[in-house]
């Protein structure tokens, strides 16, 4: 069994002797062998690994979600989650998943006939359920970099190629400034405040972190000819929050849950947009602004 922390859920992994921890955790490694200092609710994601149980796909498919590709998603009888993987589109079942109501536990079933059945740790970072737990918790998980900015917690969301991981790449040189993350964030609110936290989902920066830190600010990025930071109403900045952040959107009930925390976060704290050329310019803004923040 593996335990860690993720989001400052406790989170506990447990597999036989077909799913080797160990040797397929590679990838992620430096983010669970790393020592935090996050803060803790008693909750946690319980993650577990079986062999094939008998399946009754014809009874599942009467609550199909929806279909795409090589998944079927259905709703369980419990008020939670059931998932198909399916090889190359056929019926054969490579895998099948059970996630309660809570989004806490998530059963994954795995065919002993399944080649990649061994790439456990792919399967239990899944962003797609990982939303769930999240929103539950009060949190949510960003297409972000973010970190301690000058002893403040920045977050800077951003679609992709529009200079995330530039900017983390000019932030990174000074030791005042420590990331992360530069690919994914997730932030909760706590008894007393934000708080977000790295994730070991990587970008071209490679800087996956098991830290936290209070957050105080979401700083909105794209590309100008001159750097400009201005502040954000709540309406704007939700329209650019809403481009980033990781809500189920096929179900009604899962979008008015994330919505109401992307509202609750807006709420309590500021947004700007740091609109930048990629030179030491941002940098100086970056730090004027956390500056700034109480």
């Amino acid at each position: 069994m593996l335990s860690y922390s993720l989001g400052g859920l406790p989170v506990q992994i447990s597999a036989g002797s077909y799913c080797n921890l160990k040797e397929e955790g590679k990838e992620y490694d430096s983010f669970l062998d790393q020592n935090h200092s996050g803060k803790y609710i008693q909750a946690k994601i319980q993650i577990d690994f079986k062999l094939s149980r008998q399946y009754d796909a014809e009874k599942a498919a009467k609550n199909k979600i929806y279909s795409q590709h090589q998944i079927n998603l259905y709703a369980a009888a419990n008020g939670g989650l059931e998932l198909q993987y399916l090889k190359d589109g056929k019926a054969d079942i490579l895998w099948h998943l059970a996630v309660d109501s809570e989004f806490s536990i998530f059963e994954f079933f795995l065919s002993p006939h399944d080649e990649k059945k061994n790439d456990c740790y792919r399967l239990a970072f899944n962003r797609f359920f990982l939303q769930h737990t999240f929103i539950n918790h009060h949190g949510l998980i960003i297409h972000a970099a973010g970190g301690s900015i000058h002893g403040k917690g920045m977050v800077f969301p951003a679609v992709s190629g529009t200079g995330k991981s530039t900017l983390s790449h000019l932030l990174l040189p000074f030791p005042e400034n420590q990331l992360y993350s530069e690919e994914r964030i997730i932030m909760r609110r706590m008894n007393d405040g934000w708080q977000l936290w790295g994730t070991p989902w990587k970008g071209t920066g490679v800087i996956a972190r098991n830290e936290s830190a209070p957050l105080s600010a979401l700083v909105f990025l794209s590309q100008a000819s001159q750097t400009k930071i201005s502040e954000l109403a709540p309406s704007a900045a939700l329209r650019r929050l809403l481009e980033t952040v990781s809500i189920p959107w096929y179900s009604q009930e899962w979008t008015d849950k994330g919505l109401a925390v992307c509202e609750s976060l807006l709420l309590d704290i500021p947004a700007f947009e740091l609109a930048f050329r990629p030179d030491q310019t941002a940098v100086q803004a970056v730090a004027d602004l956390a500056a700034l923040l109480p």
